[in-house]
């Protein structure tokens, strides 16, 4: 199929020659993310709620102790919901006409053609968010109880590049960053931040209303 698709790609440049764009715009930093919230309940009834409610969710629960109300959970999937890479946008035309692509760069799978100085390009690119998270659970007094979250974001991406050669090239790089946070891929220059909806889905697990 690489064969195939090499041969094909040659044959449009040779026939009808290729022309395009790439861009990568990154994001723009967010406001600050929200990771405590102070609840009118008590410590014990807090610890209660939030517990079952962690249980029931996407979320796994790697361990936990009431005593110091700390828990450490994971998340481990796509990395749309929870960060912002900014946007990729890539224009081709040659003579099997004229394709667009614009995308999320925080996308969990894309598959696209590019022009790169002058090279046709096929991509497969993938994003893969492993989120570790800490919730710690403090009395204020009898009637307060203050819960924080704090994150650690760890972003992986892998890009497999087919040339008009049909030469293969797979790079895989991994970044990390915490609550607040941000990192840059070193190849291709991907910025990551994270946007505080991982932080605030925990915490509307603790919501009383």
């Amino acid at each position: 199929m690489l064969k195939l698709l090499a041969t094909l790609s040659i044959s449009l440049l040779i026939l009808g020659g290729c022309a395009g764009k790439f861009e990568y715009k990154q994001p723009q930093a967010p406001k600050s993310v929200q990771n405590t919230i102070t609840i009118n309940k008590s410590k014990d009834i807090v610890w209660k709620k939030i517990i079952p409610q962690l249980g029931s969710s996407f979320f796994v629960i790697n361990n936990l102790d009431k005593d110091s109300g700390f828990i450490n959970i994971s998340y481990s999937g796509d990395p749309e919901k929870y960060i912002d890479c900014g946007s990729i946008s890539s224009f081709v035309q040659n003579a099997r006409g004229k394709r667009n692509y614009n995308f999320p760069a925080s996308s969990e799978y894309q598959e696209f053609e590019t022009m790169i100085n002058g090279n046709y390009l096929q991509f497969q690119r993938s994003m893969k968010l492993d989120g570790r998270i800490n919730i710690v659970i403090q009395t204020i007094d009898e009637e307060n109880t203050l819960v924080s979250i704090n994150a650690k974001y760890i972003v992986t991406k892998n890009i497999t590049v087919v040339n008009t050669s049909n030469h293969t090239q797979k790079v895989s790089d991994t970044i990390s960053f915490n609550t607040n946070g941000s990192d840059s891929f070193p190849k291709g220059g991907t910025k990551c931040y994270s946007t505080g909806k991982l932080e605030k889905d925990i915490l509307n697990l603790l919501n009383f209303d």
